[in-house]
């Protein structure tokens, strides 16, 4: 990143301390100077600069290199079907997949005894099927793989994939999750198709120990321009709380593509060129529904599902109760997703004002407080403030601040499960003048429990509660974190954006030419012969508007 103070390849959000969040300038960084060449010329890099960014610790594989290693012996799969990429040349759309691979660590199998035992310790096991798995990304042939549950602690299973993708000419990317998890993401881009310009690790650092991949990539064609891919892997709901996780998980995510096409296009205009958005594409296992909290943000945001908007065609026989994941209870769901942002979504409505206070996830984890402090019958801010002011000193510390916020019940297990750091950024967001002490009037400019008790009441009284009461705080906690559709861009809400006009239009937008999984996912059922993951594979074609 040149001379900006945090040359890592991997962001860590859990704790994302101010000049993270409201990034204003920087310098020239030779990577971004490669992001400014795509939008001022057709003209694209096919090899690594000497002075490429040192952020990109990656090997990089060049399409000769992986030619040279030769390939394996041919293997039998399955054929993909003749329609899922008929209706667009090749070489003029993006084909992407997103797979829950199931890392052996996590698969139970049963012996012939009958006893049940993970598949790690059944190596031979683990390994065929994983072969299988690769086998079965070969045949689709996709341009870019997002794949969850990576077993990146087997040196054999990641041998297996990065040698057989390379092999095959994709270059790779593992992103191990934190807290020393065995597993985590591999993202594969296709060489033949896109060079990679950009490769960065969202590192949440949040009770579930979750992480997101961000590549930036240029294609090697022309009909196509520049895009950010994301893949992710958000938190499995394992109690009512997991919404509220999985939403903040979600707003980090967003956050930091905010970050980086701010700081994008702050280079090009340093450079003399024209910035213009790029459209984001964010896969993953996203472990909620369609009609879930995550998926509504999103929608709100401007993000549109590609397999939904397949199944809008009504010319590809899915049903609305598609699915593609058979969970551990048995129950066959959809939570797999490829969502889409065009560039023409990527303009606030400012309601005729040139500045936007956009979305923060701290404004969403504030939401989330008031809440729990309504639920308690804190309805005035007076109340509310000596709640956390133990000592009434008119003064709330940074210990008696997380003391309350683990009384509102936001801590620990079975809980929204903030942590620590998390904590301490909302402290220090909080208390503005950094004395150490946060007074009634910085308490109140935060949480507000009087403003926020109307907005709270209208969405018991009306919504179609679908995922149990904590819904309605989920709710909230978007609202409050997206005042605004701003495509999903956040930096910290005390900042503001002036907003240009836009100097992209429709022409630089994507379409969805297809999106499949299986044939009985798309009807609603599991197959069962399906053994290679209990998560499908999702594919989506996307082509340039016309």
């Amino acid at each position: 990143w040149g001379g900006h103070p945090h040359p890592r390849t991997e962001i860590d959000l859990g704790n994302a301390p101010r000049w993270f969040l409201g990034m204003t300038s920087t310098s020239c960084s030779p990577s971004l100077v490669r992001w400014s060449a795509g939008c001022s010329t057709r003209a694209r890099p096919r090899h690594r600069s000497p002075d490429a960014p040192s952020a990109v610790t990656t090997r990089r594989v060049t399409l000769a290199t992986a030619r040279l290693r030769g390939r394996t012996g041919a293997r039998s799969v399955p054929s993909v079907p003749a329609a899922a990429t008929a209706d667009v040349k090749t070489g003029d759309a993006l084909t992407i997949t997103t797979f829950n691979v199931l890392a052996p660590c996590y698969r139970r199998v049963k012996r012939e005894d009958g006893s049940t035992v993970m598949e790690s310790t059944l190596p031979d096991v683990a390994a065929a099927r994983q072969a299988r798995v690769v086998d079965s990304l070969l045949c689709l042939s996709s341009s870019v793989c997002c794949l969850q549950e990576f077993w990146h602690a087997s040196p054999e299973t990641k041998s297996l994939y990065e040698g057989r993708m390379a092999d095959a000419g994709y270059q790779t990317f593992v992103t191990p999750r934190t807290g020393g998890r065995p597993d985590g993401l591999l993202t594969a881009v296709r060489l033949e198709d896109f060079d990679v310009v950009e490769h960065r690790n969202v590192l949440f650092n949040d009770c579930g120990d979750r992480v997101a991949s961000l590549l930036h990539l240029r294609p090697r064609g022309e009909g196509l321009g520049d895009v950010l891919v994301v893949n992710t892997h958000l938190l499995f709901p394992h109690n009512t709380n997991s919404t509220l996780i999985r939403l903040r998980e979600c707003f980090k995510i967003l956050e930091y593509l905010h970050e980086y096409q701010e700081l994008a296009a702050s280079t090009v205009a340093q450079v003399g060129g024209k910035a213009r958005r790029l459209p984001v594409i964010m896969c993953g296992d996203f472990n909620g529904s369609i009609r879930g909290a995550v998926s509504r943000f999103l929608q709100s945001q401007g993000f549109v599902s590609a397999l939904e908007e397949r199944r809008a065609c009504d010319c590809d026989g899915i049903s609305s109760d598609w699915v593609s994941h058979m969970n551990h209870h048995g129950e066959a769901v959809g939570v797999d997703h490829v969502w889409l942002l065009n560039p023409s979504k990527q303009k606030a409505d400012t309601g005729g004002s040139s500045v936007v206070a956009p979305p923060s996830w701290k404004a969403a984890i504030y939401a989330m407080i008031q809440c729990k402090m309504l639920e308690k019958g804190l309805i005035s801010n007076e109340d509310a403030f000596k709640f956390f002011d133990f000592n009434e000193d008119l003064g709330v510390t940074r210990e008696e601040f997380e003391v309350a916020v683990e009384m509102l019940g936001l801590t620990g297990e079975s809980t929204p499960g903030l942590l620590s750091e998390e904590i301490q950024t909302l402290y220090d967001d909080c208390d503005k003048d950094g004395n150490g002490l946060v007074d009634f009037s910085e308490f109140i400019r935060k949480l507000d429990v009087e403003s926020m008790e109307q907005a709270y009441r209208a969405i018991c009284d009306s919504q179609n509660i679908e995922e149990g009461p904590w819904d309605v705080v989920g709710d909230l906690m978007a609202a409050s974190a997206s005042p605004v559709v701003c495509a999903g861009f956040t930096i910290d809400e005390d900042d503001e954006v002036m907003v240009t006009e836009p100097v992209f239009g429709k022409k630089q937008d994507l379409t969805v030419s297809n999106a499949y999984l299986p044939d009985a996912m798309l009807a609603g059922t599991w197959p069962e012969d399906f053994e290679l993951s209990d998560h499908g594979p999702l594919t989506a074609v996307l082509a340039p508007s016309r």
